[in-house]
């Protein structure tokens, strides 16, 4: 198959980007994948996973079932494992991220979402965070659901959960568009994930794991931090705004706008919108819901919403000047943060007390709220299709799907 100019360039930038990945690596490995290296290796010999380390790592976070799967990577040396790490998450978004552009509503071009995510994630990928793995397994799961494979989409959801509890936010909200095909088995693969280290090691040292890391995620609160510090969620929205809540009665604003969001999806699936739509609703407000309201955002999480970001670009082609101006202008200002760290903290602390993430992540809310509920119901709208119609005009073919 003869690719188009944008696919090659989609290809030769990622390209370029897991190139320079891998000559960084050689000079400098960075804290976190030694850290979970040496998780691994705890986990192996019984020891404790959440505990002082040494200098060069930083401190482990993650669930138990995480730590098992870590244990394969001290089999791997390390030279070889960092660039693996960061080489196999970033192939595990991108095809994530075609899958789900396939699936979306309306599809969009694969390329276009490639080109417009690799600044939002390139970061992450450098760093050997988690993220771009538990994004893929969220778009993994979602474009599952939207060809009615729950077995893959169960397991998909579950692996993310495993990693950062938070992700179960977009499990639930797929749960009220298939309650009982879907459902038990995001259950079942959650008590599989759940019980994978118990298979592994003592079920003593296990169970204590558990009870430690617990342990740790009730003591974790970082809203006395500087403002440019922290979590940059809607509780530090409020704190900007000069509307400071406790932790306590966040976590209750949390629990309702997952509540509100399961209730879109629920009403849309009363009015009779068609499957694509009602997956879509998911992946929008549970990708907000990670970023926005999860319990641990920090400025690096915002990498999940580089896909419905990169869509809603892409989706607004052809439309009214407005609606273009407000969604690539939250685009340019989730973007934004990323580029201000290349600026000395003098510079880019400021700025990043502003919270431009999170202020970019509540028009996005607002623009999904807005298509969904302004959209007929019970089929696919004529705006959606006319974007997809003429809207291509506009921009080279390569984009069109």
């Amino acid at each position: 198959m003869k690719l188009g100019p944008l696919h090659r360039l989609a290809i030769t930038a990622w390209a370029a980007i897991l190139v320079a990945v891998a000559i960084a690596t050689t000079v400098h490995s960075g804290k976190l994948y030694p850290t979970f290296v040496a998780t691994g290796e705890r986990f192996s010999d019984g020891q404790p996973l959440y505990c002082q380390v040494p200098d060069g790592q930083d401190v482990y976070r993650y669930s138990p079932p995480v730590a098992a799967t870590l244990a394969l990577w001290s089999h791997v040396p390390d030279s070889l494992g960092a660039i693996l790490w960061r080489w196999l998450q970033a192939v595990a978004f991108l095809f994530a991220l075609r899958a789900w552009s396939r699936v979306a509503h309306p599809p969009v071009s694969w390329p276009a979402m490639a080109l417009l995510t690799l600044p939002l994630v390139a970061g992450n990928v450098f760093n050997a965070q988690l993220n771009p793995l538990v994004c893929a397994l969220m778009l993994a799961g979602i474009a599952a659901v939207a060809h009615g494979r729950y077995n893959l989409a169960a397991a998909a959801l579950a692996g993310a959960t495993m990693v950062k509890v938070y992700p179960l936010a977009l499990g639930l909200l797929l749960c009220v568009v298939e309650p009982r095909r879907f459902t038990p088995r995001l259950v079942l693969a959650l008590a599989i994930g759940t019980g994978l280290p118990f298979a592994l090691q003592s079920p003593e040292y296990v169970v204590h794991q558990f009870a430690d890391w617990c342990t740790r995620l009730g003591v974790d609160d970082r809203t006395a931090m500087p403002i440019h510090q922290g979590y940059h969620d809607f509780q530090k929205l409020l704190r900007r705004w000069g509307l400071p809540i406790e932790l306590g009665a966040y976590r209750v604003v949390e629990l309702a706008a997952g509540c509100a969001a399961a209730a879109l999806v629920w009403w849309g699936r009363r009015r009779g919108w068609d499957r694509g739509r009602q997956v879509q609703a998911c992946a929008g407000l549970g990708f907000v819901w990670c970023t926005l309201f999860g319990p641990a955002t920090e400025s690096a999480t915002y990498m999940l919403l580089a896909p419905m970001a990169a869509y809603a670009v892409v989706a607004v082609t052809g439309r009214a000047f407005a609606e273009r101006f407000v969604v690539r202008g939250a685009y340019v200002l989730l973007l934004s943060v990323p580029v201000a760290l290349w600026f000395p903290r003098q510079v880019s602390d400021p700025y990043r007390a502003l919270i431009p993430q999170a202020h970019a992540a509540l028009v996005f809310l607002a623009w999904i709220l807005w298509r969904q509920v302004s959209e007929p119901a019970g089929r696919d709208s004529p705006a959606g299709s006319e974007t997809c119609r003429h809207g291509w005009a506009h921009v080279p073919l390569a984009f069109r799907p």
